[in-house]
């Protein structure tokens, strides 16, 4: 399993964010296959980060393609700077 996070600093409204990220981007995301899951967390400080979990790598590399296009396209000016995003291999889970 594969677990993608991408942490963006100076962001909008982290609700709104959330919000845009349930409606637009999960439903891309689960028609990728291997999706698992996917989370928004409030980091405070006007940071968001953004977890999601899938069954291997390639997965994990082709929601990353999809979620940077539905970002352009709905959440510029909210996540206005690009995110720090690490993808790695999940070695254990509780």
């Amino acid at each position: 399993m594969y677990v993608t996070i991408r942490k963006y600093s100076g962001t909008g409204d982290p609700k709104e964010i959330n919000r845009v990220c349930m409606a637009e981007l999960l439903p891309i995301l689960e028609k990728v296959s291997g999706f698992k899951s996917y989370t928004t967390v409030e980091l405070g400080r006007d940071a968001v980060m953004s977890i999601g979990i899938f069954d291997s790598k390639a997965s994990a590399e082709a929601a990353n393609a999809s979620a940077r296009e539905m970002i352009g396209r709905h959440l510029a000016k909210l996540l206005p700077n690009p995110p720090e995003i690490i993808v790695g291999e999940i070695l254990g889970q509780g």
